[in-house]
């Protein structure tokens, strides 16, 4: 049984997520790192720049999603895809479920 390659599609959409899983996860150890050397405000301001990359995360991938489709010329998966974007950018800015 031969293996099927995996799409480029899927490949860019696969890095965008492992790059921002690790790079969150990396930035989170270098703030607990340096809240062991360091005191200050430095160590958890990095941390929380580890949390919101790992936040980012999915929305990049669906911007980066959009833009494939749209390479693909493939409008109403791209139309849907910045749709979700619109919303997921609206929610963070007016903080729709918040009480």
């Amino acid at each position: 049984m031969s293996q099927m390659r995996e799409p480029a599609f899927d490949r860019v959409v696969a890095l965008v997520l492992r790059v921002g899983a690790f790079g969150g996860f990396f930035v989170m150890l270098a703030g607990l790192l340096a809240g062991i050397f360091v005191h200050g405000r430095i160590p958890p301001d990095i941390e929380r720049a580890g949390v919101l990359l790992m936040l980012a995360t999915p929305v990049v991938r669906v911007a980066v999603t959009g833009v494939l489709f749209l390479r693909k010329k493939d409008w109403k998966y791209s139309a849907i895809s910045f749709g979700v974007l619109a919303i997921l950018l609206l929610g963070a800015l007016f903080g729709i479920g918040e009480h």
